[in-house]
């Protein structure tokens, strides 16, 4: 724990001692991942992934959805040593679950992209038709996309100050205007056919998400899942796909994430900054030492990148 100053390994102490109070769990070696997401080693030799959750609703819906799945690839919860399958504390949730040794995916490579959107379509199969109690209901994407939009137009000030102005104006606009062309679309009808069917997103299909181990890919991380239409997946993993593929439509058409009849539904849906949107929110609310204008210098070149890709989307749509 030597890249720790002392406040953490203090902190570390004190949730050793919780853990063994509270579940019998007794740690030999632990170090912080993020701030609420730890490594430990048990004293049995287990090595595990422990984690803070804010929501226990969130949790218990996870929980429900691992007991019913079979999935080998899929990495859930475990038990404590005590049989708990979360702890409480000061109203967060802690949860354990195995650690995987292996290393996460890259888009970069198109092998592991390719791995990726396997294992992805491979989880929309598996585990269509899982049912379970009171299940953890989020707003849909349309309305979330709606909040975003209203949480990243509270920004403008930073923008202006900065000199960016006119970017922030062109994401705006470009947001709205594929808000009303989705409200247009059948999204909604695609969730509700989805929750009748019982179809499961994992929601965050980051490169991070997806561990290569021992021959196979494994999928972390549920705190997004949500029973929806899978193309909500195949949106994100082609937004995350783009920038390695040069912004090229016919390289992420290659990839047939989705049935011809909603391609239309899913380039609208990509052409919507919600991943822009998300990662700058992100980034101011968090700790990042890296200066606000290099962060929207660099957003700005990726934008005019984007606009090529948006031009050849119209011209195929059109």
């Amino acid at each position: 724990m030597n890249n720790l100053n002392q406040g953490d390994e203090m902190s570390l102490d004190r949730l050793s001692s919780f853990l063994r109070k509270k579940s019998m769990l007794k740690t030999t070696y632990m170090y912080r991942i993020q701030k609420h997401v730890f490594y430990m080693e048990a004293e049995n030799g287990d090595q595990l992934i422990l984690k803070r959750h804010n929501n226990r609703l969130r949790v218990e819906h996870q929980w429900h959805f691992f007991d019913r799945q079979t999935c080998s690839f899929i990495v859930p919860f475990r038990r404590f040593p005590n049989d708990k399958r979360f702890l409480i504390d000061n109203g967060y949730c802690w949860t354990i679950s195995p650690y995987i040794p292996g290393r996460k995916l890259n888009y970069a490579s198109p092998g592991d992209r390719a791995a990726s959107l396997r294992t992805l379509q491979t989880f929309h199969t598996e585990t269509k038709g899982i049912r379970i109690n009171r299940p953890f209901r989020k707003e849909l994407f349309y309305q979330r996309w709606y909040n975003r939009l209203q949480r990243f137009k509270n920004t403008e000030h930073l923008f202006k100050q900065l000199g960016f102005a006119t970017l922030f104006l062109n994401i705006v606009q470009t947001t709205e205007h594929q808000l009303q062309e989705l409200a247009h679309s059948p999204l909604s009808n695609l969730e509700n056919e989805s929750l009748k069917t019982g179809i499961w997103i994992h929601g965050d299909v980051a490169s991070h998400n997806f561990i290569r181990y021992d021959g196979h890919v494994f999928m972390i991380d549920f705190d997004l899942l949500t029973c929806t239409s899978g193309i909500y997946d195949y949106i994100q993993l082609g937004q995350r796909f783009l920038p390695y593929l040069d912004w090229d439509l016919n390289r992420l058409m290659s990839y047939k994430m989705v049935h011809e009849k909603h391609l239309k539904l899913w380039l609208d849906a990509i052409l919507l900054p919600s991943d822009i949107m998300r990662e700058w929110l992100h980034y101011i609310n968090g700790n990042s030492s890296r200066l606000a204008h290099d962060y929207l210098t660099e957003l700005e070149t990726n934008w005019n990148k984007r606009q090529s890709f948006l031009k050849m989307v119209q011209t195929v749509l059109n």
